[in-house]
């Protein structure tokens, strides 16, 4: 499924390297590689080129091919093979292909639509082109096949029969040139073909490409050579170039600028010359090309190179001043340390010492070749130079390297990280600690150990007359105060954890001290004995494959500096770069989104979008252009973002309103391209005009209905309030009656209580005065009959005398049951529903029940019964077990609501 591209082009004028500068001649260029697999295996590139806003197009087997630095994009348009492509504009473009050529314009969802112009394209039984040139003279376009040109003006085709068979055709200062099979070179003009030269000695040959040069033009052939055309001749130039390129079978060509020139080849990979004809560089796979056959070659306006191959394409940053020696053959390995003597260059690598005459390292050669040192094999960690004698630290030890020879000095085995010197002493950092050495007789010679240092010092620093500086990995940084016996006699420690980030450097500025992490740079405060941080972050190097810990290049040569990196080694170019021309960059917004929960929509300039896609997100790029980074803002008065290398922007949860995204692109520190977006959201459904007038008759049919149910409401509340009230009369009515009623039976109550109260008084002092009377009857009564005997008998008045004595004792004694006869007739009907329901009572337990039940308590029921208080207790615990009652249970409620 083909990805929708959206291009909006701001360009912004800077002053940059252009290609009159000097090309480095050591080492390869940043090189970048491409497979098919990464642009959707769409076959071979027979022809790149690229868009005025820096996107690259190729024309492929499969079609039509677009890369933007970042993202592969691909189109089908005619069945055949594109064989050639022009971009006229950044939105219109124009191919050919097998029995195919037409034009690419995008539509208004900026996605590419193709048009066949082959007139021919339904019916081609008879017809067999492949048109693998196309071409803009003028405001006409020009599509070359073998046997035709086709001139396509005014939409209309203009066809032009080749006198025999074109061989190869160019554009040279805005002329189109041809070769034809038999009968030489042919210039087109006016719509017609004009003979400038026939072939030398009858001889055909195919043209790859031409170029001016001295008041003529050179043409390159494919296998026999260059000619040169001047003043209607065509003779063959005769040096080592032109020789070589007969051998090589030079399939494609392109100038690069006005300085160099650019040869592919199908047998020994890709030839950059200058003018006169010597050869800068040379790349094939031993330099890292997929492949040394080489299809089509295109020079962009940034400074690249671009390479497509039999198998994938390929990018040359010619305009970066960095260049590489990887060891894409196993002859070195990894670069870490590098030193030039006598024009022989040593590198210090982890296999070993290797050498290579300087001048042998120029790109001009199938491969560079390198001589590993006898004797040095394994790690080389550094390489000074003291005086005019090379040092080596090595993972075995301390070396002197010589011009055929290899000397360990003294005998210390332990590995050596850096080598310094100092006041007449060579101090090394060692796997542990540091050692210290003083030349005799020419000849360095051990001293001692470093006290107080140790662990694994792989950075010496020496600041002023007497402070080392030692980093130690994994520890930390030590500031160390020598006296003249280089003992340190003061020592500050600064923990690596003081420093935010790994991979900790000392670096010295003039007499400052600064340390780097991959994160921040440091700088010493000798005031507080500090580091103080920097607000910026560290700036790394633009080098591909820098080794971790590396902060900037070492020197090595007038023209040259060294960086270490993975599996090779790097220079940087320091000479003037020459002539510097004006050129532009694009800043491109390639895609824009608006997000939702489970979607997301495309957005086009000066779209309107939903509330729900309030989230949106855009990717944009500097096409084909490395180390730029990025800033945005939203509308004119927001705050910009942070620079970033990440090409993309997420804002999230917008308001409705019109906005405006604003990018800026930067490139060593300025600001090379601009770039704005302009969207607005609209408002949710409710807080549209729509919803708005909704709402305001909502609010007034609302207003109508409160108004309307107010006045119902009011009429229900006098009715309910009128019967709230009748309720409420009725209410206090019954209130009244229940508090009356109360009353009524409180007052009764209290009348029962007092009746009760004074029944129980009552028969107290009834059931007293009845004892009293019966008592004082009887006694009377038997007192009247012994006075009767007395005087009827007088002699036995002595005897009668004693008879009444103990008939007054034995009154005195007698019980008298008058009481308990009242109280049982009193109480009979109680005493009945008793003995039903508790036939186990005695008659003293009713009686006690009848006591209890009229009120009477323990002390009183005990005076009547003429017993102790505490029988009267123990009673009434036994009377309680029979009737059945719990603790809980009161004796007289139970009594009186039988």
């Amino acid at each position: 499924m083909r990805n929708r591209v959206i291009i909006l082009v701001f360009p912004v004028f800077f002053t940059l390297l252009t290609s009159a500068q000097e090309l480095p001649k050591k080492g390869v260029p940043l090189l970048r590689n491409f497979t098919p697999a990464q642009y959707e295996n769409k076959g071979k590139i027979w022809d790149i080129t690229s868009a005025p806003n820096g996107i690259v197009y190729m024309a492929a087997d499969k079609g039509l091919i677009e890369f933007d630095g970042m993202r592969w994009n691909s189109f089908k348009g005619s069945n055949g093979f594109t064989r050639s492509v022009l971009v006229v504009s950044d939105s219109l473009i124009y191919t050919g292909s097998d029995l195919d050529f037409g034009y690419w314009k995008r539509n208004s969802n900026q996605e590419f639509n193709y048009t066949s112009l082959y007139p021919f394209r339904n019916d081609t039984q008879d017809v067999n082109e492949e048109f693998w040139n196309t071409f803009l003279m003028g405001e006409d376009i020009v599509f070359v096949s073998s046997n035709n040109i086709y001139v396509y003006k005014r939409q209309q085709l203009i066809r032009i029969n080749a006198p025999t068979r074109f061989a190869g055709s160019f554009v040279v200062n805005d002329s189109l040139f041809l070769a034809d099979a038999k009968n030489g070179l042919y210039l087109f003009e006016k719509a017609s073909l004009k003979q400038l030269a026939a072939y030398p000695d009858n001889a055909p040959f195919e043209i790859s490409g031409m170029y001016p040069w001295n008041n003529g033009k050179v043409i390159v052939t494919k296998s026999s050579g260059l000619y040169f055309y001047s003043s209607g001749k065509l003779n063959r130039l005769a040096n080592p170039l032109s020789e070589m390129l007969k051998t090589a079978n030079v399939f494609s060509f392109a100038p690069i600028g006005s300085h160099h020139l650019a040869f592919g080849t199908v047998l020994n990979g890709l030839y950059i010359c200058d003018y006169d004809g010597i050869i800068v560089h040379q790349f094939n796979r031993y330099k890292g090309l997929l492949s040394n056959t080489i299809l089509s070659l295109h020079y962009s306006r940034n400074g690249k190179l671009w390479v497509g191959s039999d198998y994938g394409v390929s990018s040359l940053f010619l305009r970066n001043n960095t260049t590489y020696f990887y060891d894409y053959r196993g002859d070195f390995g990894t670069g870490y340390t590098a030193q030039v003597k006598d024009d022989v260059f040593y590198l210090g690598t982890n296999q070993g010492l290797y050498r290579s005459d300087w001048e042998a390292l120029s790109n001009d050669k199938k491969f560079t070749s390198f001589e590993l040192v006898p004797g040095t094999e394994g790690q080389v960690w550094t390489l000074e130079m003291d005086d005019n004698t090379l040092l080596m630290g090595h993972d075995r030890g301390l070396f002197e390297v010589g011009k055929n020879y290899v000397k360990r000095i003294d005998q210390q085995t332990e590995g050596v990280w850096t080598i310094s010197t100092y006041r007449g002493y060579l101090i090394t950092g060692n796997y542990n600690g540091i050692s210290i050495f003083r030349k005799a007789n020419g000849e360095w010679s051990f001293v001692k150990k470093m006290d107080l240092i140790y662990g694994s010092c792989n950075q010496l620093v020496f600041q002023g007359f007497n402070v080392l500086w030692i980093n130690i990995p994994n520890f930390g940084i030590i500031r160390a105060v020598l006296d003249e016996n280089l003992y340190p006699v003061e020592r500050l420690i600064f923990p690596d954890s003081l420093f935010s980030g790994t991979s900790l450097w000392i670096a010295r500025e003039n007499l400052d001290i600064q340390v780097f992490t991959d994160k921040f740079k440091y700088s010493y405060d000798p005031g507080s004995s500090t580091f103080v941080q920097h607000a910026e972050p560290v700036i790394m190097p633009r080098v591909e494959n820098l080794l971790s810990g590396i902060y900037s290049s070492a020197p090595l040569h007038r023209d040259y500096e060294f960086y270490p990196v993975y599996n090779g080694f790097a220079f940087k170019y320091l000479r003037d770069s020459g002539v510097q021309q004006p050129i532009d960059y694009s800043l491109l917004i390639r895609k824009a989104e608006a997000l939702s929960h489970n979607s997301r929509i495309s957005i086009l300039p000066g779209n309107r979008l939903p509330y729900r896609f309030n989230s949106v997100r855009f990717q944009f790029i500097v096409p084909n252009q490395n180390d730029v980074v990025y800033q945005y803002k939203l509308n004119e008065n927001g705050e910009w973002s942070a620079w970033s290398p990440e090409p993309f922007a997420e804002i999230a949860g917008l308001w409705n309103n019109s906005y405006t995204l604003y990018v800026n692109a930067g490139l060593d520190g300025r600001i090379i391209a601009q770039s704005s977006f302009e969207f607005s959201i609209a408002p949710p459904w409710y807080r549209s005009w729509y919803a708005y007038l909704s709402y305001v008759v909502l609010f007034m049919l609302a207003a109508y209905l409160i108004q309307r149910w107010q006045s119902l409401l009011l009429k229900k509340q006098k009715k309910s309030l009128l019967i709230k009230e009748q309720n409420s009369l009725r209410q206090q009515a019954e209130k009244h009656r229940e508090q009356i009623l109360v009353l009524e039976q409180e007052c009764l109550k209290a009348e029962f209580n007092q009746v009760k109260q004074q029944l129980r008084a009552k028969t107290i002092e009834l059931a007293n005065k009845a004892k009293d009377n019966e008592d004082k009857n009887r006694l009377l009564l038997s007192l009247k009959e012994k006075f009767d005997l007395l005087e009827s008998d007088p002699e036995s008045s002595k005897v009668r005398l004693n008879e009444i004595r103990r008939l007054l004792n034995s009154y005195l004694n007698t019980d008298d049951k008058t009481f308990e006869i009242q109280m049982d007739e009193l109480h009979q009907e109680f005493f009945k529903k008793l003995k039903e329901k508790f036939p186990t009572l005695s008659g003293n337990d009713l009686r006690l029940c009848a006591y209890l039940r009229v009120g009477l308590n323990s002390k009183e029921i005990a005076e009547i019964l003429n017993i102790q208080p505490s029988s009267s207790y123990i009673s009434r615990s036994r009377l309680r077990k029979k009737l059945n009652l719990k603790m809980e249970d009161d004796l007289y409620d139970f009594l009186n609501n039988i």
